[in-house]
């Protein structure tokens, strides 16, 4: 007798906990979530490498200024296999808070024209090399430092500011200190 049944399908554990869990919405569902401690380490990692990277300078938080929130992205992504990448999470200032033509005046997205990548599939079809994609990891951060971009960041969730650092900039309170942007758009 024939049927249709095909066996039993096995589905690695990384997948089912990614089916299961869905990736927090913010810095409060990343701390009540299950895997907190991976999450934390994932904000250690972002911080550490914008601070290496020098994204920011800590400021004395000037009177009347306006400061931009940030938030917390948060990405579980896998393997081919199901397997779990390292938990990614982004720190992002919300742009949505500024007003064209008073913080900023244009806006753009580097891309490869359409052209450049079709000469570039192409060489690699005569050359018989097999044409790949690739990333540039925090390529954002890695831009040149700009003249003065004169974006402040409110402090984000998460980060740790030392007693020390406070009372250099002349400070009791973590909320009279902000970031000063000091890399933006500019990436080789």
């Amino acid at each position: 007798m024939r049927t249709r049944y095909m066996g039993v399908n096995h589905m690695p554990v990384a997948r089912v906990e990614k089916i299961a869990l869905k990736d927090p919405k913010n810095f409060r569902q990343a701390m009540k979530d299950p895997r907190a401690n991976k999450w934390k380490q994932a904000i250690r990692d972002e911080i550490e490498a914008l601070e290496q990277s020098d994204t920011w300078e800590v400021i004395k938080r000037p009177r009347n200024a306006k400061l931009l929130h940030t938030k917390w992205v948060f990405k579980l992504k896998t393997h081919t296999d199901g397997s779990i990448e390292p938990f990614k999470a982004r720190l992002v200032a919300r742009s949505d808070q500024q007003e064209y033509g008073v913080d900023y005046t244009y806006t753009f997205s580097a891309v490869l024209d359409m052209m450049l990548g079709k000469m570039i599939l192409v060489v690699s079809r005569i050359w018989k090399v097999p044409a790949r994609h690739g990333d540039v990891l925090r390529a954002y951060v890695k831009a040149d430092k700009e003249a003065e971009l004169g974006i402040m960041l409110n402090i984000p969730e998460g980060m740790v500011i030392s007693d020390a650092l406070l009372m250099l900039l002349g400070v009791t309170d973590k909320r009279e200190i902000a970031l000063l942007l000091k890399k933006g758009f500019v990436w080789p």
